[in-house]
């Protein structure tokens, strides 16, 4: 069996994670009236932090910060999501 997982190149399997903020509904003519600088309020608190993504499963939960020494968005990872 321990030769099964040579077989197979894991570091060649890519996967997409998407990081999920939270929701909000709006109708169509609300959706239509949206213009630069408008604010979406979404369903969750800054405190909520964000699920992690892949597919449609949450695997993981983490907060939102910024690189050391770099202006970008990232995600600290807080731990795995609750088995449901």
């Amino acid at each position: 069996m321990d030769d099964l997982a040579s077989l197979i190149a894991t570091d060649q399997i890519l996967v997409e994670v998407t990081i999920r903020l939270g929701s909000t509904q709006l109708s169509v003519a609300e959706l239509s009236r949206l213009r630069s600088d408008d604010i979406l309020t979404l369903d969750q608190q800054m405190s909520d932090g964000v699920d992690i993504c892949v597919g449609d499963r949450v695997i993981a939960r983490g907060e939102l910060t910024t690189a050391e020494g770099d202006n970008r968005l990232c995600v600290r990872i807080l731990g795995a999501a609750s088995a449901s």
